[in-house]
């Protein structure tokens, strides 16, 4: 698998956890949302990134 699509999943991961209950910091609905935008970014990169293998 591509480096780039690793490093993507991890990341995700990573937010994933901000926004789970393991998360020790809430966020307020305004960072949430900017959250989310930055994930889905990412989840829209990978599927490019796998799509052109």
């Amino acid at each position: 698998m591509d480096n780039r699509l690793i490093e993507n999943l991890e990341k995700l991961k990573k937010m994933l956890v901000l926004l789970s209950e393991e998360r020790k910091v809430v966020l307020s609905h305004h960072k949430t949302f900017e959250h989310v935008e930055k994930m889905r970014s990412i989840v829209n990169e990978s599927i490019e990134m796998a799509n052109k293998s």
